[in-house]
């Protein structure tokens, strides 16, 4: 017969405990994953814990513990599994010949229009709102989110020079954060709905502009 003492040992095997069935291997893995994503939207990242994402999966810490080592490493992983990666966005490192250099840049102005207006959006603006007074947590989001997007951004105007599409001294690090940071501005400050037509506004007078070769 199960005790209580043995609740948590029976629950580690994935057997029922109080009638339900507990999740195990690749299901607790993306049950833990939607559960500290659900708890980063309702709390934010300096009131985000382990224990709560634990009660939230219908897990112990333990089991948390064995596969993220860090609370920032379930954040990442969680943000990681529900926003798109730069190769989603469309900053690929093969781009069809076709593909003008333009083109591919409204491409990615829809995608992260898109994003960041999306419950995923909500909480990465959280969590760089934080980052404001978090040094740490600031070099966290640089590393794990804006570099890798920011090298795309990067290699995407490089590409464009090859093609004598963008100027020389356009792609620079400056010059590829000047996109996203746009469009978050509207969004974020200025509480702007981003259609097609607010895209178009913003690359036919910003981005275009900044980057074409004369």
């Amino acid at each position: 017969m199960t005790t209580v003492e043995d609740t948590p040992r029976v629950a580690e095997r994935g057997l029922p405990v109080g009638g339900v069935q507990r999740k195990r291997g690749a299901a607790l893995e993306q049950a833990i994953l939607q559960a500290a994503f659900d708890e980063l939207s309702r709390v934010g990242y300096t009131a985000f814990s382990v224990e709560a994402v634990a009660a939230r999966a219908r897990t112990g810490k333990a089991s948390i513990y064995r596969r993220w080592a860090t609370k920032q490493d379930l954040v990442w992983d969680a943000l990681t599994a529900v926003l798109p990666s730069p190769a989603d966005c469309g900053l690929v490192e093969r781009i069809p010949d076709s593909v003008t250099t333009v083109q591919a840049l409204y491409d990615i102005a829809r995608t992260i229009a898109s994003v960041i207006t999306s419950p995923a959006g909500d909480v990465i603006r959280t969590i760089k709102c934080e980052a404001a007074s978090d040094p740490e947590l600031a070099k966290l989001v640089d590393e794990r989110f804006q570099a890798p997007r920011r090298a795309a951004m990067l290699a995407l105007l490089r590409r464009g020079v090859e093609r004598g599409e963008v100027r020389p001294d356009a792609a620079t690090q400056l010059v590829a954060d000047v996109l996203p940071a746009v469009l978050s501005h509207r969004v974020i400050m200025l509480r702007e709905r981003l259609g097609e037509r607010e895209i178009r506004q913003i690359m036919e007078q910003v981005v275009i502009p900044l980057v074409e070769a004369r």
